[in-house]
């Protein structure tokens, strides 16, 4: 086709040799997602060019494919594969005729037309940007119409040394996370009228997944979902073009056989729209839910670790968010600092699934852990039993070392972090709200007793007539008709009035009801109380996981998969594409949906 040569790994796709080489992809095999995808960038793409190419190269991406690439690796990672620039397709370039180009692009046709506006030069008279070696991939799968409009730039085909599709369509934002960036999807899903092509889309990426782990998994999906129902029969198809693939290999295959094929079930949001909307106090979900982050980044005013009061972990109640940063009763002079929260910050990666009372903890003994090992070990080097450094001399001393810098710096951030998170769990009242949330979902208040309708809506109520923020009653509004599956139509007047409903409030409230099914209004005859999401909950280990009062909510996907692990999620609920192992298929098809959340009396984040 338009080959010479190609990559031993792409995945498969157009070129039909660009799978991976059995050999060597073995070295891969116990690493996490992000680590699996840095390397198929570095190895099989810009390592297999820079052995194609002896000059240097350019590499030209365009924005889809930059946020692809810049979740798995920093530019550092790049130059060292002999590549000196990295360009934006959709802006103006200089020329390097004297360096090889390498095109990552995303499969679109805007993405194709102006790969071929750098190489048609019949309209332009101009001479084409870079020398005679040209190397394209493309994230994901590439339409036929997109390969005639390349066949057809004939400058560009004579200088094409290999075409691939590299199947890395997505953002490996953490070890073992990722997500499709496909922001706008809801629309597609939901409220769609007529048919469209999201769910094939989707099942493309979801193929870019299993080609890196090297899964050929088991699909199973949510029965009641019809998205979940067409994802899953749409992956399935495609996934099993995609084993055609001769070079592509599986974890359960023949020669592969060290563990047993993956699992992938496919649920649906609809399922649960409780979680969402519950405020939870792990490290992570708070700094996104409650600090301005964009983009994994945060802004931070410059303040050092020795301007924080430390937090001490008595048997006192201590007042956390109450603590301030001394000298910050007003405005901070100090320059502001943009902080990523990823990968490349071990203590965020550390802290971010740990509740914020045990990350104040951790933070503050960290530092006065490193403060006095650093500071015996100055003492030990400075001769001698008798030192002859005073303390003074020795914090300077200590100051000045790099490494301690580099490690109170980053710990100075974090503390600063929590602390905002903490001040805004006070100013917010978020603990007590916490408490009518977790009520609403588990059915339970803190000391295990079920209220009464009346008495909770009124909790609610009120609460809502004391918060100023729109948004916020909304969201306190939109749990309770999602915990209760629709509030009584006694209460409904009080809670809208109470809420202050807008007009585009409204318009959310009825996508609510028509598009995910959850009515506005209960006016069922039920007396027992508040409504569960998924029926009579089983008993589960997962109801022992957080001594906090307020996380004693449980999502049902823990439950979930709880059960798919266990080999008893239930067959009926939770069909697959293809018969299933033995094993796999127990689970009996009479199990009840199980409710989220548990109500057992724990200890608050207050009194840690």
């Amino acid at each position: 086709m338009l080959r010479a040569k190609e990559p031993k790994r792409g995945g498969g796709g157009k070129s039909s040799k660009g799978g991976r080489n059995k050999k060597t992809v073995g070295m891969y095999d116990h690493s996490g997602l992000r680590d699996l995808t840095k390397k198929r960038y570095l190895n099989d793409i810009f390592q297999w060019c820079a052995d194609q190419c002896d000059s240097w190269m350019v590499l030209i991406v365009d924005k889809k494919s930059m946020r692809a690439l810049s979740s798995s690796l920093g530019m550092y990672d790049i130059m060292e594969k002999r590549i000196t620039l990295v360009e934006d397709i959709e802006r103006i370039r200089a020329p390097f005729t004297d360096q090889g180009a390498i095109y990552l692009l995303a499969p679109t046709e805007d993405s194709v037309d102006r790969l071929i506006a750098d190489w048609d030069t019949s309209k332009t008279n101009k001479k084409p940007l870079y020398g005679d070696s040209v190397f394209l991939f493309f994230l994901g799968k590439i339409s036929d119409k997109c390969i005639e409009k390349i066949k057809a730039c004939r400058p560009l085909v004579k200088r094409v040394k290999c075409l691939t599709e590299a199947n890395i369509d997505y953002l490996a934002k953490e070890l073992r996370g990722f997500h499709f960036d496909m922001r706008k999807s809801f629309h597609d899903i939901y409220l769609r009228k007529g048919r469209n092509k999201i769910e094939g889309r989707m099942a493309e990426k979801l193929i870019s997944i299993c080609s890196t782990l090297n899964e050929y998994p088991h699909i199973r999906y949510a029965n009641s979902s019809p998205a979940a129902t067409v994802l899953a029969k749409s992956l399935d198809l495609k996934l099993n073009q995609f084993l055609q693939n001769p070079d592509f290999w599986f974890h359960g295959d023949a020669q592969h056989n060290d563990r047993e094929r993956a699992t992938l079930i496919i649920l649906d949001r609809k399922d649960d729209c409780l979680t969402p909307l519950m405020h939870d106090f792990h490290y992570q979900s708070m700094v996104n839910d409650v600090l301005h982050v964009k983009e994994d980044m945060i802004t931070l005013v410059n303040n050092s670790v020795e301007d924080y009061e430390e937090f001490e972990d008595d048997d006192e109640e201590d007042d956390h968010e109450n603590k301030k940063p001394k000298g910050q009763g007003g405005a901070v002079s100090k320059n502001a600092k943009d902080i990523l929260l990823n990968e490349n910050d071990s203590v965020w990666c550390e802290l971010r699934g740990k509740h914020i009372a045990e990350v104040i903890t951790t933070l503050s003994e960290r530092c006065q852990e490193m403060v006095a090992s650093d500071t015996s070990g100055l003492a030990g080097r400075s001769g001698g039993g008798g030192s002859s450094m005073t303390l003074t001399q020795m914090a300077s001393a200590l100051k000045a070392l790099p490494e301690y810098q580099q490690v109170m710096e980053k710990l100075s951030h974090h503390m600063q972090i929590a602390h905002q998170c903490m001040d805004k769990l006070n100013t917010l009242g978020l603990m007590e709200l916490s408490e009518i949330e977790q009520t609403l979902a588990t059915g339970k208040t803190e000391e295990g007793t079920t209220p009464q309708t009346p008495e909770l809506m009124g909790l609610v109520i009120q609460k809502l007539n004391t918060l100023g923020d729109s948004k916020a009653r909304f969201r306190l509004l939109m749990l309770t008709i999602v915990s209760q599956n629709g509030v009584k139509e006694d209460f409904k007047q009080a809670l809208w009035e109470a809420s202050e409903v807008t007009k585009e409030q409204e318009k959310v409230l009825d996508v609510m009801a028509n598009v995910l099914d959850i009515p506005l209004v209960n006016r069922s005859e039920d007396k027992k109380g508040i409504k569960k999401l998924f029926g009579n909950k089983k008993k589960s280990t997962a109801e022992s996981d957080s001594e906090y009062a307020n996380t004693r909510y449980v999502p049902p996907l823990k439950y979930i998969l709880e059960d798919l692990v266990n080999h008893s999620l239930s067959i009926t609920d939770y069909p697959a594409t293809r018969n299933l192992p033995e094993s796999h298929a127990s689970g009996s098809s009479g199990v009840q949906k199980r409710t989220a959340g548990s109500a057992r009396p724990k200890n608050t984040a207050a009194s840690r």
